[in-house]
């Protein structure tokens, strides 16, 4: 039997395969068939799995006594610390980062698409009075962020290309205009701003406007690019008010 989302007839269904690279090349017929059948395994072990990669990457070649280091002094309120309780603040993270970078990168992925499917599944049915499960939230939106699958993979061909010295994991490529901004003397408030708009970024968003729009009847792209774009300022105004108060 053959339905309808949108008013436009659905594909046959889709492979999880088929799935991922319409994402990248058709995307449109990936999101009608996520409205019908929503999923969400595919892009969470992928994304998964490359996050892990990246960080053992990480670890074996550039090392997190490197990465500390730089985190401590690019803060300003550490550096106000005498020499010997940063250097002992720096032995106490040191034996913690590692251990939490894997279990952000296995849990913290999964913890944060269900918060943001949720706050679009506010905005869209609670507010906006859309006809929208969360599973058909949650499917679109970790779909969506398929392209950082492609920013991993890019990060780590730059691990290797340049000096582990100068490679930052939380910024690693030249994509935004933070990484062009020099973090030890730049304020991190003005570095929070810098990094949060690059390409990927934009990517995602018109992702998840066509997605959302696709699934939700009578939805306009427009209307659905405003109010995602209208979440990621609140996203960005929130990283930099961070970032000045503890930076």
């Amino acid at each position: 039997m053959s339905s309808a989302i949108g008013g436009q007839p659905i594909e046959p269904r889709m492979s999880e395969a088929g799935r991922i690279f319409g994402i990248f090349w058709d995307p449109k017929p990936v999101y009608q068939d996520l409205a019908a059948r929503p999923r969400w395994w595919a892009p969470l072990i992928l994304l998964t799995a490359l996050a892990v990669v990246y960080l053992a990457a990480f670890s074996s070649h550039v090392g997190w006594e490197r990465f500390m280091e730089h985190e401590f002094q690019t803060n300003s309120r550490l550096q106000q610390l005498s020499p010997e309780q940063r250097d002992q603040m720096l032995q106490q993270q040191l034996k913690i980062v590692g251990v939490a970078s894997y279990a952000g990168a296995v849990v913290g992925g999964f913890v944060m698409t269900v918060v943001i499917a949720a706050l679009f599944l506010f905005v869209f049915k609670t507010l906006g009075g859309a006809d929208l499960r969360f599973k058909q939230s949650f499917s679109i939106t970790y779909y969506s962020f398929l392209p950082n699958a492609l920013a991993t993979i890019l990060a780590i061909v730059v691990m290797f290309l340049v000096n582990p010295a100068d490679f930052d994991l939380r910024n690693p490529v030249a994509l935004n205009a933070g990484f062009f901004l020099d973090p030890l003397t730049s304020p991190r408030w003005l570095h929070a701003v810098a990094t949060s708009l690059d390409l990927f970024s934009i990517w995602i968003m018109l992702l998840l406007a066509l997605g959302f729009s696709t699934a939700i009847r009578k939805l306009k792209f427009g209307v659905a690019l405003t109010r995602v774009v209208a979440l990621w300022f609140v996203y960005v105004f929130l990283k930099t008010g961070w970032s000045a108060m503890f930076g």
